[in-house]
């Protein structure tokens, strides 16, 4: 009987698969992810203005699928089994921040800011790749039901520099 008991209170596929379940870090991809179905049923009017190179275009619009909006967003999830102990947390009552620790991490930092209630107001997230042949940056900030801005900058060896933004201002 005390064998079966060790055997059973040992078994390490219980304790690795409740360390996978876990999310050390904010659930990023879990909040976007319900951020889109909560607008798309709120279908929201947006002031969209989409900059390429300095060539800006305006538009007013109810967008279709806020998931493919918030697509950059929901990729820059830190929540990967590999990377349980890849950022530093730095946290108070209004603003909790993660930071890469290994400059190799395609996401390098995030900044959640809550209210006094505890509610999220703002997101910021910094990416970047970098390689011989190509280098990309992006900053992603979300403010709860007001704002989004996506800048995204791509320089390739040999075709060279390109500079996206995304602002999106939501109507209520």
């Amino acid at each position: 009987m005390l064998l079966i008991l060790l055997i059973l209170g040992c078994n390490p596929r219980s304790e690795r698969k409740l360390q996978l379940n876990e999310k050390p870090y904010f659930d990023i991809a879990g909040y976007f992810s319900k951020e889109a179905e909560r607008l798309q049923t709120k279908e929201p009017l947006i002031k969209k203005v989409v900059n390429k190179n300095n060539d800006p275009e305006e538009r007013q619009i109810q967008l279709e699928n806020w998931k493919n909006e918030f697509e950059l967003f929901i990729s820059s999830d830190i929540n990967k089994p590999d990377w349980l102990t890849s950022y530093a947390i730095d946290s108070s009552a209004q603003k909790t921040s993660y930071s890469a620790k290994d400059p190799k991490l395609r996401t390098k930092n995030i900044q959640i800011y809550r209210n006094k209630k505890g509610q999220i107001e703002k997101i910021a997230i910094q990416n970047s790749d970098k390689n011989w042949l190509y280098h990309s940056s992006e900053k992603l900030i979300y403010y709860t039901d007001s704002f989004y801005k996506i800048e995204k900058m791509q320089s390739i060896c040999l075709i060279g520099t390109n500079k996206y933004s995304v602002e999106g201002l939501i109507k209520k």
